[in-house]
């Protein structure tokens, strides 16, 4: 049975315009991933067995510059959450089963994942 995500955002400019949206996205299954990557670590976290990933939110309990992640040799910086809806958007981590965190900062950094997929390839 098809597991249902919700999910909606809005960003408003002060004074100004805003933008926002949302849906209902059908996956076969869901992950909650709850992390801790020590202050000067670097740490691997896999993500899915298998499946086709859909959405993908990645959350700091406190974004920093010097907090991020490696997709493709790259570093990501965790300074906001991290929000990819539709496999589109969620193909930009090129296809990642696992993705590396790095804290460069003093203190321990928490981060929630939310992954929605399909159970089967």
């Amino acid at each position: 049975m098809a597991e249902k995500i919700s999910w909606n955002f809005v960003a408003q400019a002060l004074s100004g315009p805003s933008l926002s949206g949302q849906g209902t996205l059908e996956v076969d299954a869901y992950d909650k991933i709850g992390v801790t990557i020590g202050a000067g670590a670097t740490q691997q976290v896999n993500l899915v067995p298998s499946g086709t990933v859909s959405l993908i939110i990645i959350n700091p309990a406190v974004p920093h510059v010097d907090l991020s992640y490696d997709i493709g040799g790259t570093a990501v910086a965790l300074d906001g959450p991290h929000v990819l809806i539709g496999t589109g958007a969620v193909s930009l981590l090129g296809g990642a089963a696992n993705l590396s965190f790095t804290n460069n900062t003093a203190s321990d950094a928490a981060i929630e994942i939310l992954l929605g997929r399909d159970a089967t390839p």
